[in-house]
């Protein structure tokens, strides 16, 4: 939190400083306010897919938590934002296969990781690809 609060004082229109503090408050389960910095990060640059993805990332946790379809929805609507900003994000591409495995659709779980498997992101852990084989085969 320290660096990210320098580099506000010496750039406070730098999207990435609210991208920082969004994972800090995000570490401690502080979704809530992670969700306001990532949002304060996208009105400064709405086209960060690093900033749509990790604000994704709190929606699918918390669909994961409360099971709130929801917030799936939500989780997939910003991933889409953000791969379609960048494409080759693996981060993106793989974390958009797990929510579509989570929404029971297997055509886009497979597309995804595949397309995440092919640009070497990173690693796709393996009791996933268990699960995605035992429930969509290949």
């Amino acid at each position: 939190m320290y660096r990210f609060n320098q580099a506000y004082l010496l750039d406070p229109k730098n999207e990435n400083i609210y991208w920082g503090y969004g994972a800090i408050y995000g570490s401690f389960n502080d979704y809530k306010t992670a969700i306001i910095q990532y949002d304060k990060g996208l009105s400064i640059n709405p086209k960060s897919s690093v900033i749509l993805t990790d604000k994704a990332t709190l929606y699918f946790v918390g669909f994961q938590r409360d099971n709130d379809h929801d917030k799936l929805d939500s989780a997939i609507d910003l991933l889409k934002q953000s791969y379609s900003i960048d494409a080759n994000n693996v981060n993106t591409t793989y974390k958009l296969s797990i929510c579509y495995f989570l929404n029971k659709d297997c055509t886009n779980a497979w597309k995804f990781y595949n397309e995440c498997k092919k640009s070497g992101g990173q690693p796709i852990a393996e009791n996933y690809t268990d699960a995605l084989n035992k429930m969509c085969g290949k």
